[in-house]
């Protein structure tokens, strides 16, 4: 090798690691503002719905107020964005641990089939055993988990079946969640996980999105597809340690 090459491979390697610091100190920087924004609106709403509260308890005749219900759906909705922000800013932080993932999907699919049932909906697991273990924050993996299923049973109108499915693909492991609801519109599906976009009429627009976060630092991924009419389907992949 040339000296020429090996100055040019050097200054390369140079510059990858300082874009790769530049982003590393633009992504803290997001999270500290995004923190401390969330931080400065949260103690004020928390002093507003307290004082509403104890409105309620003192004056229960404020509650037949015309817009009483439409103020108290609006703070929790805020109350609620506040805490989904707290989670979008943290999903990148992990506590991993070793894992049997068909023995927690097992546990997962047993937690949630009770609600399920009293929705009319039928959940199924499909899983696989020896799989080699892997290293995944559970308490975040259990909640991407759920949030796609509960967003598969708000999707599904009537009766209908939620199936997840654990699987091997070279050196990572898949998880295929599916539904047999209307689908998601083709034109949504570019936008799916940007954060603040939802396409429901009570939402934050950032469930998918803390979704996203959490496999990518994980290692793996989050997919979609969808057929009109068919349901959809999301694939979501971790690496095999």
């Amino acid at each position: 090798m040339s000296e020429i090459n090996e100055l040019e491979i050097n200054e390369s390697i140079e510059l990858q690691i300082k874009y790769s610091e530049q982003i590393k100190k633009m992504q803290q920087d997001f999270q500290f503002t995004l923190s401390k924004v969330s931080h400065e609106i949260r103690n004020p709403v928390t002093l507003i719905n307290s004082f509403l509260q104890l409105m309620a308890t003192k004056y229960p005749q404020v509650e037949e107020f015309d817009y009483w219900e439409d103020i108290q759906e609006n703070m929790m909705f805020l109350i609620d964005l506040l805490n989904e922000l707290s989670t979008y800013n943290n999903a990148f932080r992990l506590n991993k641990e070793d894992m049997d993932l068909n023995q927690f999907l097992k546990s997962v699919a047993a937690s949630v089939r009770p609600t399920m049932k009293y929705l009319d909906i039928e959940l199924s697991y499909n899983g696989r055993e020896n799989l080699p273990t892997i290293q995944a924050d559970a308490t975040k993996l259990r909640e991407t988990i759920l949030n796609i299923i509960r967003n598969a049973s708000e999707a599904i109108p009537d009766k209908g079946h939620i199936s997840m499915e654990l699987t091997r693909q070279n050196q990572e492991i898949q998880i295929i969640i599916s539904d047999d609801g209307p689908g998601i519109p083709k034109e949504y599906l570019s936008t799916l996980f940007d954060p603040f976009v939802t396409h429901k009429k009570e939402g934050t627009g950032l469930g998918l999105a803390i979704s996203k976060q959490v496999m990518e630092a994980h290692g793996g991924g989050i997919q979609v597809s969808s057929v009109p009419g068919q349901g959809a389907t999301f694939l979501l992949t971790l690496p095999i340690k």
